[in-house]
């Protein structure tokens, strides 16, 4: 089972790096296209509607994220934030079912659980 929750740890962070690159994405495609615009309202427009999405982005990865580096700690705190996050990523199909199902199947196991309280 410790392989497995290596593994898991190292997909949530893959997750919310991926989440983060997006992040950074948005942002600067919004402020590059209101840039070239040529009007400054809509640039500042567009700034401002990149880092609210940014931000979203930001807000439903971070977790991810945090709850890998815990994950690969065998922090107790970390399986249940990992519980938390499958559950939001349970919608995100096919991708972040698949990731939700298989961190449903490693970190309800009464294994990993010993494991965990045990750190």
């Amino acid at each position: 089972m410790e392989k497995h929750i290596q593994i898991l740890g190292i997909l949530m962070i893959v997750l919310g790096v991926l989440g983060l690159l997006g992040m950074l994405t948005v942002i600067s495609l919004f402020g590059l296209g209101g840039m070239f615009s040529g009007n400054e309202d809509v640039a500042l427009g567009a700034l401002g509607l990149g880092v609210i999405i940014g931000g979203l982005i930001l807000l439903t990865h971070l977790p991810a994220l945090v709850a890998g580096i815990g994950i690969l700690k065998h922090q107790e705190w970390a399986r249940i934030l990992g519980i938390i996050v499958a559950v939001l990523n349970v919608l995100s199909f096919p991708f972040g079912t698949a990731l939700a199902i298989y961190a449903f199947w490693v970190l309800l196991k009464q294994e990993t659980v010993r494991i965990f309280a045990a750190h």
